[in-house]
């Protein structure tokens, strides 16, 4: 996998997500509060979301 062309990377860091060249993440606060509110808003299962945000 490229790092530079992923788009679980390029989704991530457009939300917020600070990722490392080893792969590290750091989840900001901002951007928990934002998945967990967007479970609170809607009927997605906590799989689909930990999917689209790659957890």
């Amino acid at each position: 996998m490229r790092f530079a062309m992923c788009a679980k990377t390029s989704f991530l860091t457009s939300v917020g997500v600070e990722i490392y060249a080893s792969g590290h993440r750091r989840w900001l606060d901002e951007v928990k509060a934002r998945i967990v509110a967007d479970k609170l808003e809607s009927d997605a299962t906590v799989n689909a979301l930990a999917g689209r945000y790659g957890v």
